[in-house]
This record gives C-alpha cells, structure tokens and sequence, in this order.
C-alpha cells in the first residue's frame, strides 16, 4: 500500500509539470494509473475481461460480469477543475455497446475515474458513477416531481465541470425504452449539477 502511495504522488507531481522535458515520464506514469485502475475494477468484480465473440464462453471466464474492459484505449481528459494550478484527470470509458457482454444488457452509464490534488495530497474519487446517476434523478424529480426509474450517462466533456449526455426512465417507462432525455454538467468539487430535460421523440 506505502509503495502504491509513493507512486500515486510521483505520478501526480510530474503530471503536473508542464516541462516538456518531463513528457515520457507523465505518459509512462499515466499508463501505470491506467493499468491500475483496470484491475482494481477487475478484482472489484464491476467489469470482466474484453469482450469475446463466444458469450457463453466470455461469461463462464467472468461469472457475474455483464461488461467488459474495452478493447481499444482508455479515454481521457485533462484540466485544472479545481484551479490550483494542478491539471486534474478524467479517465473513462463507455459501457453499453462498446463493452456489453452478456445478451439484452447493452445500456449503461460509463465508468469514470477523477484523480485530483487537493493541497499537498493527491486523490481519486472512484464514486462517480453511482454519484452523477442519483444526482441526474434527483435533480430530474425536483424540476418535474417525477418519480425515477434509472438514468444512464455518458461522458462528452470535462473542464471546470464533467459533462454528458444522459437518459432517464421514469416509473411508467418500460425497460427498453427512456422517456426522457438531455444533457447535464456536474461539478465534483461542489457536488452540484446542472441538467436540461426533453421528452424522447
């Protein structure tokens, strides 16, 4: 854990030089957070290996799994969100069609990742999945005072906020299909979040 920590922090400092001396050091630490990062959600049991062809096959290799880790790149973004001068970091990738294992589970919201100093420490916030989903249905029953199903998001942006689209099912909606639909942008250092709504044409 004490050398886990170490690195994290190493990591942290020199992706926040902006040196361009320092580059291959940043993108070889970045990838080291990458990797790290697909395991803790191996090992956690959220997501399973890439996605196969052979479902029947992919789901005895990862039981209790319906998505997978994707075959191509991690996504990410940077920006100093919380203005100390520190560029933040975003990682994430969709779920849904692009690592939908398992048959009739092909809607999710991506998964996310925040790393982000905070004075002389340096953190990660691994809850923002399940946070921006309740923020969207909470915010979405005080503008409507509409009972909530579920939403799903996915991610377009991240700046002084992270920002996406998403989709919402209301209590009358049936399970393949949401009502409702829009936009939000939610900001992970005040916990506020800011949505449109429109009905699904």
């Amino acid at each position: 854990m004490m050398k886990n920590n170490i690195a994290f922090i190493a990591f942290m400092f020199l992706f926040s030089c902006q040196q361009k001396e320092n580059k291959p050091n940043q993108d070889q630490l970045l990838k080291n957070q990458i990797q790290l990062w697909k395991k803790e959600l191996l090992l956690n049991g959220e997501v399973g290996n890439p996605c196969q062809e052979n479902i029947d096959k992919w789901s005895i290799e990862n039981p209790e799994r319906f998505y997978g880790l994707p075959k191509d790149s991690i996504k990410i973004k940077s920006f100093d969100a919380n203005q100390d001068k520190t560029n933040d970091i975003l990682l994430y990738f969709p779920a849904g069609d692009c690592c939908s294992c398992t048959i009739g589970i092909n809607e999710a919201s991506d998964y996310l990742k925040l790393i982000y100093s905070n004075g002389n420490e340096f953190l990660s916030n691994d809850n923002l999945r399940e946070k921006i989903a309740s923020k969207i249905e909470g915010e979405y029953y005080v503008q409507t005072n509409t009972d909530v199903e579920r939403a799903i998001f996915s991610i377009t942006n991240f700046d002084t906020e992270i920002s996406g689209t998403y989709k919402l099912w209301t209590l009358e909606d049936p399970d393949c299909c949401a009502s409702v639909e829009g936009s939000f942008k939610y900001n992970p250092f005040t916990f506020k979040i800011e949505i449109t709504h429109q009905n699904v044409k």
